[in-house]
């Protein structure tokens, strides 16, 4: 009788431990598939602005920093298109899903949020600022 209690309390525990190893191999197997995703975003960004500028092939793209972004669900990725020697910031918002980029100037309650953005590269800017539109004054 008490070999047949310990039999059973010996299958209970291989069916306890395979069900744990299932629950890590499927937790790890969600890891995996999460981060080429990650690693999408910041491709998707770089190929969107190597073809909205038509780059070169000696132009380079270089990836600074992804952080999550002001607009809701997007990430803004940090870019500087290095060229001659010269390297130019770039900011390209790209949403969770890796579906949907904006490519452009963010502006919320009038401030131009992508110009201060590229201002924190430290990277300074050639001849690009006559093009930058001037602060509003809009009222919200």
């Amino acid at each position: 009788m008490v070999q047949a209690e310990f039999e059973r309390r010996e299958e209970h525990m291989s069916k306890v431990f395979i069900g744990i190893m299932v629950l890590l191999f499927i937790s790890l197997l969600l890891r995996i598939n999460h981060l080429p995703k990650e690693n999408h975003i910041v491709q998707l960004a770089i190929q969107t602005v190597r073809a909205q500028a038509s780059l070169a092939e000696n132009v380079a793209v270089k990836f600074i920093e992804k952080r999550e972004s002001l607009i809701p669900d997007f990430y803004m990725v940090k870019l500087a298109v290095v060229e001659n020697n010269n390297e130019f910031p770039v900011v390209v918002y790209v949403d969770r899903s890796a579906e949907k980029v904006i490519l452009g100037t963010l502006f919320i309650r009038g401030e131009n949020m992508t110009k201060r953005e590229e201002a924190n590269l430290g990277i300074p800017k050639a001849n690009v600022e006559q093009l930058e539109a001037p602060r509003t004054t809009l009222s919200y």
